[in-house]
């Protein structure tokens, strides 16, 4: 199934001066502004240009402004610390002179260690038996929203197939939980393992806040609901590929005073744990 988001384009920064560097912005997208996976794989991108080999450990993240795709997109690089193990640096993107994110990174070098896996991955079909949710809305368009179909029935940022999908999509009140696997099938040809976790921060954007929405409204994208991620925090545990199937296991622990908070855990098919993720996104029925 095709993807809306070339993996060439995702990682399109161009060095733009002293840890400067500018991105592409993408094309119009349902949402109306720039997918903020886009911000977070190209500002970690910046980030590892201007570190040597180091992979990321971790990311903490704020989208403070919508993005417009019509301007232009810079990123500026801070270097806050680099040792023999560590780097950290803090990336704000701006449009106009505008800070519309920022970006914060941790590297670390491998070293020898303990080792656990206290996650264990819950129990799922695997990819090849569940369809792809393009399949899915087409075959119950004449149960859903309007608005599900349009969003749902074309290509997405990602190739997903989401576990279950009746579950949210045609019930109400059941469990804050969203599983659904995904892959990047563009990036095969891409061998450097650091731009595999650029991809993976893009695709783990997709998804994960609306999974506070579930038990509360339908769908969650609707012009009567309003959902918008404000942060963005991830955890690398193990090296990844993006053009291997991968499952988002998303769940939503609370949700209050407008604000639902989301974490996910991010597991190759062999049940090996490839990275934690956690939102927090404005929840808002708009009136009409």
């Amino acid at each position: 199934m095709p993807t809306r988001d070339r993996v060439e384009d995702i990682l399109a920064v161009t060095p733009a001066g002293q840890d400067r560097f500018t991105g592409s912005v993408g094309a119009h997208n349902p949402i109306g502004s720039i997918f903020g996976g886009r911000l977070l794989a190209q500002a970690l991108l910046s980030a590892m240009l201007t570190v040597e080999r180091l992979p990321v450990s971790s990311l903490h993240a704020y989208f403070l402004a919508a993005g417009r795709v019509d301007r232009p997109l810079e990123y500026q690089v801070t270097r806050l610390r680099d040792s023999r193990r560590f780097a950290n640096r803090q990336v704000t993107a701006f449009q106009d002179d505008r800070p519309i994110f920022t970006l914060m990174a941790q590297f670390h070098a491998p070293e020898d260690g303990f080792v656990h896996q206290g996650a264990l991955m819950p129990d799922m079909p695997p990819p090849e038996r569940v369809a792809p949710i393009q399949h899915f809305v087409r075959d119950h368009a004449d149960r859903l929203d309007p608005a599900v179909v349009h969003n749902f029935a074309a290509a997405l940022p990602i190739e997903m197939r989401p576990v279950a999908p009746e579950r949210y999509f045609l019930e109400r009140g059941c469990d804050p939980v969203r599983p659904f696997w995904f892959r990047q099938s563009g990036a095969a040809a891409i061998d450097d393992p650091r731009l595999h976790q650029c991809l993976l921060a893009f695709a783990t954007d997709y998804w994960l806040a609306g999974v506070a929405a579930v038990p509360h409204f339908l769908p969650t994208n609707s012009e009567k609901f309003l959902i918008s991620s404000m942060d963005h925090a991830m955890w690398f545990h193990q090296p990844v590929r993006c053009d291997q199937w991968l499952l988002h296991h998303t769940v939503s622990p609370s949700a209050g005073g407008g604000l639902g908070f989301s974490t996910g855990r991010v597991f190759d098919r062999d049940g090996h744990l490839i990275a934690s993720t956690a939102q927090e996104s404005v929840l808002r029925r708009l009136k009409a």
